[in-house]
């Protein structure tokens, strides 16, 4: 048995390389890659998956090994990859930064899905912009080993590619514009259709950008780049990489919940969530933003019977960065 590391007394080892102990700070699964120039490749993808296979355990499974808690990855959008998928269905992409491409989990039934897929055509078109179509992600279960409680809840995963309208000049502007559409969608949509009660699988759009894209799931950190077969294909690439291993300690598991990172890094555990919810309600009449003007009040959040909302603490988050 080869010896260990010299560690110190709280078991962590000596500085190295680019670890010093004394920056050490709580982290919930949480990674990052970057090119510090900007230059885009595969290998950021692979790295990015290799330090989430290497934080397993910093994420959790039930009591079947192969249902996890949640992991996924945020890329760059892949322009090369996307633009030979979708050249293959006779569609040739704007130049890059003039589309958006939406992560959408759907519906298994047919019908509930057809709904959703208009209406997210219908929020585009009523924003102003083009739908340029949609792509079907395909993913591998029997690959990457998905337990049956993951399965049993799986959605139907589509990528669907917004063309950007002339008229809006800024690239901001355009990343704002996505962003109401993909609230308008959620607002519309994920509260509205049958088996309410199911809401939370039946739609969700994971991201909704010219800049990023995600893929995730109700998978461990290993099984990740095996159910997304994208990620293995070589023209699949990005110049950065995030990556999240989820542990949900207070929160039941669930696919929209995986890697809870469209604009910042956190842990997804925000002990006080209802908290926040409720502050934002009883401040929700004095939000205002001349940048936003009358796209504000689409964006603010359906309130039920039930005193739930359509993600007001997440949408609030993002719409302080935007």
């Amino acid at each position: 048995m080869s010896e260990l590391p010299p560690r110190n007394a709280a078991g962590e080892p000596p500085a190295q390389g680019l670890y010093d102990p004394a920056y050490e700070h709580d982290s919930c699964g949480v990674g990052f890659i970057v090119h510090i120039k900007g230059k885009k490749s595969h290998q950021i993808v692979r790295d990015a998956l290799t330090m989430l296979e290497n934080m397993e355990h910093r994420g959790a499974c039930g009591c079947e090994s192969n249902t996890g808690d949640g992991a996924g990855i945020l890329v760059q959008v892949p322009d090369k990859f996307l633009r030979r998928e979708m050249t293959k269905q006779g569609i040739t992409l704007p130049p890059a930064g003039q589309y958006g491409v939406a992560s959408v989990f759907l519906p298994r039934d047919a019908k509930e899905r057809a709904e959703c897929e208009r209406g997210l055509e219908e929020a585009t078109k009523a924003e102003g912009q083009t739908v340029l179509g949609w792509r079907d992600v395909p993913v591998d279960a029997k690959l990457a080993d998905v337990g049956p409680t993951a399965m049993a809840a799986e959605p139907v995963f589509k990528q669907f590619f917004i063309g950007r309208n002339p008229n809006l000049t800024d690239d901001l502007g355009f990343e704002r514009k996505l962003f109401v559409i993909r609230r308008v969608a959620m607002n519309r949509l994920r509260y509205t259709l049958p088996n309410h009660e199911a809401r939370d699988t039946l739609f969700f759009i994971t991201s909704l950008s010219a800049r990023t894209l995600i893929y995730k799931g109700m998978l461990t950190s290993m099984q990740l780049g095996k159910y997304f077969t994208d990620l293995s294909d070589p023209d699949f690439d990005s110049a950065l990489a995030q990556v999240h291993s989820r542990f949900s300690t207070n929160t039941f598991p669930a696919w929209f919940r995986a890697h809870p990172n469209r604009y910042m890094s956190h842990n997804g555990e925000i002990n006080t969530l209802r908290g926040n919810v409720n502050w934002m309600h009883a401040r929700q009449a004095q939000l205002a933003s001349a940048i936003f003007g009358d796209d504000l009040k689409k964006i603010l959040p359906v309130i039920q019977e039930d005193g739930s909302d359509s993600g007001m603490f997440d949408n609030c988050l993002e719409f302080l960065v935007l």
